[in-house]
C-alpha cells in the first residue's frame, strides 16, 4: 500500500506570519453495522461495495488516518472540504466523530454528507435540507456557514454541496469580510472556471461545478441540468465573491482531482485530489 503523498503549495495572501493548513477532501470512508442493516437491509452491501470502487476500505482509512497523523505531528490544522465518508450510515457517523475530535480540525461539508444511499434519491437542495439533521449533531461546525480565525487568516466554510448558494450565505460571507481579515474560503464544490470545465467535460456528461454558465449547463443530461442549473442567489453570491477583496484564496474538493487556477478577478482556487486516492495538500499561507 502506497505512503499518502503530500503537496506542498504556497500562497500569499498578506499575512505577517505564515500559516500552514492541511487540506483533505473527499476520503469517502464506507462503513456500515449492524444498527445500519436495522435501518436498511442493504446498507451494509451497499457500503461494502462503494467501499471496493475507491480502492477498498483498508486502503481508505489507512490514507485518511495518515493524514490526521501528518496534521497531528506537524501541529497544524486538518481542513476537510467534505465527503469525509460515502454515505450516511451510524458507522460512518462514529467514525467520523471520533476522527474528527482526535485532530484540530475544520470542516466544510460535501454532497455524499447528506447521501443515505448513492444513487437511491434524487440529491437536490430539498433532500440535502432533509437529511442535514441527522448529519450536523456529528460535526462541530456549523455546516451550513462557519469561520475561525487562524494566525490572522479568516477560514470560511460554507456548504455548496449541490451547486447552490443563497442569500443568508451571502449575509454572512459579507460580515465576515467585515471583521478585515483575509479570507480562504472552503466549500466542497469549485466554482466554474472554463479549464476546469473543460477538464471535467472530457469525461463526464457534466462539469460538476457551481455557477457552469448557460451555454453550459442547457447542453447537461436533464437531471444533471436540474441539479446544477444555478439560481438567482448562487449567480449573485458568485458576483460577491468575486468582488470582494479580502477573499484571496478559494479550496474545494469534489472533482476528485489536483488542480489550481484563478477565477477571472485573479482569485485562485485550488482542488485536491481525493484522500481516498492518496493525497493531501500542505497550503503554506503568508
Amino acid at each position: 500500500m502506497k505512503e499518502l503523498q503530500i503537496i506542498k503549495t504556497e500562497f500569499h495572501i498578506g499575512l505577517d506570519a505564515p500559516v500552514r493548513l492541511l487540506h483533505v477532501t473527499d476520503s469517502h470512508i464506507c462503513l456500515a453495522n449492524e444498527a445500519d442493516a436495522a435501518y436498511d437491509p442493504e446498507l451494509i452491501d451497499h457500503a461494502k461495495q462503494r467501499g471496493d470502487a475507491f480502492g477498498g476500505e483498508e486502503q481508505v482509512e489507512f490514507y485518511f488516518e495518515q493524514a490526521m497523523d501528518y496534521a497531528r505531528r506537524e501541529g497544524i490544522t486538518m481542513l476537510h472540504t467534505g465527503d469525509l465518508y460515502d454515505c450516511m450510515t451510524e458507522a460512518n457517523f462514529a467514525y467520523m466523530e471520533k476522527a474528527l475530535a482526535s485532530v484540530d480540525s475544520i470542516y466544510a461539508a460535501g454532497n455524499h454528507d447528506f447521501c443515505h444511499f448513492v444513487g437511491r434519491a434524487i440529491e437536490d437542495y430539498q433532500y440535502k435540507w432533509e437529511n442535514l439533521r441527522r448529519v450536523q449533531p456529528h460535526v462541530k461546525q456549523n455546516l451550513y456557514f462557519d469561520s475561525r480565525i487562524i494566525g490572522g487568516v479568516n477560514i470560511v466554510t460554507l456548504d455548496d454541496g449541490y451547486y447552490l448558494f443563497n442569500k443568508g450565505q451571502e449575509e454572512m460571507l459579507r460580515a465576515e469580510a467585515a471583521k478585515g481579515y483575509p479570507i480562504v474560503l472552503c466549500m466542497h464544490v469549485p466554482l466554474y472556471t472554463p479549464k476546469l470545465a473543460a477538464l471535467l467535460l472530457e469525461h463526464n456528461p457534466c462539469a460538476y461545478v457551481t455557477g457552469a454558465p448557460r451555454e453550459m449547463y442547457t447542453k447537461y443530461p436533464n437531471d444533471r441540468r436540474l441539479q446544477q442549473n444555478p439560481d438567482r442567489a448562487t449567480l449573485e453570491m458568485i458576483e460577491y465573491i468575486k468582488s470582494e477583496p479580502m477573499i484571496r484564496l478559494i479550496v474545494a474538493g469534489h472533482v476528485h482531482r489536483n488542480f489550481e487556477e484563478p477565477l477571472d478577478n485573479g482569485v485562485m482556487q485550488i482542488c485536491t485530489e481525493g484522500g481516498y486516492h492518496g493525497y493531501a495538500r500542505e497550503l503554506i499561507l503568508t
